[in-house]
């Protein structure tokens, strides 16, 4: 597989303008996370089983059942975001920042809540270049590019049943498209003739995951919540375009010549997204404390291109967080009224590469995270942050590892609708 042959090879070098990872390369691109909203993000992203405090809470849908029948929920968040991708001797800096998310959620009846939102789902960027000598044939040079990534618009609806169980159910809209590009040339030959294929791959199509939340008060001031969510299997349609050419290139100063074109075709694309699960579990003191941890599970040896698999594994990820306020009630005391949040979490990849040591390596992600939410005067709305340092990959047999810092900035509207006022 090209993928495999690529990290057997080694990457010779790599650059990215607006890059999110080298490993972009790989599936549907660089997923953007599972808590779309940066009060989850400062507790490690711990969301499975979180619900309440003005929160819409997308991780789990059946969370939107516990927002209260009287409110207006809408919630925009952007990042920004710092790295440094190096192997074992090369180094390359990244910044950038990007619109994350916006939502909106409210209640239809006392038993049923409703969600809007729309988000990234995946992204793609890198440039990379593959030195390699070939018997009889001499260097050759592969460049790997790519660039888009997938969005999706989401309608959610949660459902009380009873006083402890509510479910609830996303559906997304999920367009965009990729574009991928392989250039293979003979530096040192002129009797090989270059070639490039890109391929651009277009989708508009559905996904659905489901969740169900159970709480129930253990003390007069404590909850214990469980939550349950599973994201179902889906093939996303669309349309590929198809473009392979015979080329010769400078690579030094990238002026390019056409020979002739091999071939063109246009057709209908199919892309399996694998079905996963998530448990999630919550320990909450009024609007004191709270304790959170999640467990979640991808099926992504199952996903595949045109019915082709892409020898992907399955990936799993653990997440735990906390969050403290000293004294929510304080008409006093400003910093007493914050909220402030910790975490951690740990990432086992669907990306398993061997490097020039002959060994596989998984290309895993960790982080910690901190975060605080800034109350706005007379209001319920908060202004949230959150900070994440961690890294992704590894230098390990001549791999690419990516070691970042990112801060999340959300805003957090919170009213009170169909109040009626009273007069005295």
């Amino acid at each position: 597989m090209m993928a495999c042959l690529l990290a057997g090879f080694g990457l010779a070098a790599f650059a990215q303008a607006d890059v999110d990872s080298p490993y972009s390369l790989f599936g549907v691109g660089q997923l953007r996370g599972k808590s779309m909203n940066v009060k989850l993000k400062g507790m490690g992203g711990a969301g499975n089983a979180m619900f309440g405090g003005g929160m819409i809470n997308s991780a789990n849908p059946a969370s939107y059942a516990k927002i209260d029948s009287l409110s207006f929920l809408f919630d925009a968040g952007f990042y920004f975001k710092s790295s440094t991708f190096s192997t074992s001797n090369l180094s390359e800096p990244s910044r950038n920042a990007s619109f994350d998310y916006v939502s909106m959620a409210f209640g239809l009846f006392p038993w049923w809540k409703t969600a809007i939102g729309v988000q990234p789902y995946s992204s793609s960027g890198y440039t990379m270049l593959v030195d390699r000598t070939v018997p009889e044939v001499g260097s050759t040079t592969t460049r790997f590019k790519g660039s888009g990534g997938l969005n999706q618009v989401f309608w959610g609806n949660g459902f009380k049943i009873g006083k402890h169980v509510a479910v609830g159910a996303n559906v997304y809209y999920v367009f965009g498209n990729t574009q991928s590009e392989t250039s293979l040339y003979f530096p040192d030959s002129s009797y090989y003739i270059g070639t490039r294929r890109n391929l651009d791959v277009m989708v508009n199509s559905f996904m659905f995951d489901y969740g169900v939340l159970f709480n129930t008060q253990i003390k007069d001031d404590m909850t214990l919540s469980a939550g349950l969510t599973y994201n179902q299997k889906v093939n996303l349609k669309g349309e590929q375009t198809l473009f392979v050419r015979s080329i010769e290139e400078d690579l030094e100063t990238e002026v390019e010549y056409l020979i002739d074109t091999i071939a063109y075709a246009i057709s209908g694309s199919k892309t399996t997204m694998p079905q996963g699960f998530g448990l999630g579990m919550a320990l909450q003191k009024n609007e004191r404390w709270t304790i959170s941890a999640d467990f979640n599970w991808m099926q992504w040896s199952k996903f595949a291109r045109q019915g082709v698999t892409e020898s992907l594994k399955d990936s799993w990820s653990v997440a735990a967080g906390a969050e403290f306020t000293p004294r929510h009630t304080s008409v006093t005391g400003y910093f007493t009224r914050v909220a402030y949040r910790f975490g951690g979490f740990y990432e086992h990849g669907f990306v398993c590469l061997p490097g020039n040591d002959g060994i596989e390596h998984n290309i895993n992600k960790v982080g910690i995270t901190a975060g605080m939410s800034l109350p706005l005067p007379r209001t319920l709305s908060k202004v949230n942050l959150a900070f994440e340092v961690g890294q992704y990959g590894t230098r390990e047999g001549g791999l690419i590892q990516e070691r970042y810092a990112k801060m999340d900035v959300g805003i957090s509207v919170h009213e009170m609708w169909f109040m009626k006022r009273k007069y005295r």
